[in-house]
């Protein structure tokens, strides 16, 4: 997968010359954007400033949603049964509730996600760096004993982050079910056939005047895949389907960006811009975005929001 490079945040003003001198519509008290890889549109980048960056709307929104951060691996058989909770859970909630299959295993431990490139089953390697950075970092402290394992929102409950397949359905509701929404997101993502890329464009809101220092961070994510994976009946699967399969960050970075500083005001806003060249070996309708904002201090994520590859 292609990675990205950091952001910068910059003044309105600036952000509004940037962007060009006609352009004054943009009602954003900071902007933050990336270098972008303006070749993946098909034509004069100023058109694309003109005519199809995105004004949003009026952010209505009163939800807070529900990300499922699935600790799994193709050698775990006991993580089938793991995938099966987390789809009821999507299914339920298909619009609130979002999943992230994470191949990791606590700390620099790798025995669930053991491959042989080489060998005839479990060939695959379903890691990435950023994927195995939030291993190393839950590994003490956060109940992330080992796989199968998750957490919700990050949120801890009964002193702990991670837990097993049991408590999901507990820690979703509760989060569904909750009044502090503090973050309110919407996102475009511009596709372009002729490049196989393009452009995604997130504003965040921050709802709250509570000193909260923010992140914010995109996943990349596989919506099927099949591929081996070990049964609880302990017997080998080639025909397995692995979902929402997490491929790590849109720019690379395990843990993102900060957006607002901690002392800002209720209503402020900031959109972010990212250029993305889609893997050529899967198709826009196998891919979702996850964007979620978070808790520095905590980890708690305040917001998910789910962004389709139209």
């Amino acid at each position: 997968m292609k990675k990205y490079t950091t952001l910068f945040v910059l003044s309105s003003l600036f952000a509004l010359v940037f962007l060009g001198c006609d352009k004054v519509e943009f009602p954003y008290q900071q902007q933050a954007t990336i270098k972008l890889d303006t070749t993946l549109y098909p034509g004069l980048w100023q058109d694309y400033l003109d005519n199809e960056y995105p004004v949003f709307p009026n952010n209505t929104n009163t939800l807070r949603n529900a990300l499922l951060e699935e600790y799994t691996g193709h050698l775990c058989n006991n993580c089938p049964t793991a995938a099966t909770v987390a789809k009821q859970l999507h299914e339920a909630n298909p619009n609130r509730v979002f999943v992230a299959k994470i191949h990791a295993d606590p700390g620099s431990l790798l025995g669930f996600q053991s491959f042989n490139p080489n060998g005839s089953s479990f060939y695959t390697d379903h890691t990435n760096p950023e994927g195995i950075i939030y291993g190393k970092e839950f590994e003490s402290g956060f109940n992330f004993t080992g796989n199968p394992s998750g957490n919700v929102n990050r949120k801890f409950m009964d002193g702990k982050m991670f837990d097993l397949y049991g408590t999901w359905q507990t820690r979703v509701t509760d989060i569904l079910n909750s009044s502090d929404l503090m973050v309110n997101m919407q996102s475009v993502f511009n596709y372009f056939p002729a490049t196989n890329g393009g452009f995604l464009h997130l504003e965040i809101e921050k709802l709250t005047s509570d000193e909260i220092p923010m992140k914010v961070v995109s996943y990349v994510i596989q919506d099927t895949l099949v591929d081996w994976q070990l049964m609880p009946n302990n017997t080998p699967n080639p025909d397995y389907i692995h979902r929402w399969k997490h491929l790590g960050s849109i720019d690379g970075n395990a843990w993102g960006v900060d957006i607002f500083p901690a002392d800002a005001p209720a209503g402020e806003k900031m959109i972010l811009d990212y250029s993305y060249a889609l893997p050529s070996n899967l198709a826009k309708e196998n891919m979702q975005f996850l964007l979620y904002v978070y808790h520095v201090e905590t980890y708690e994520i305040l917001q998910v929001i789910r962004q389709r590859i139209e």
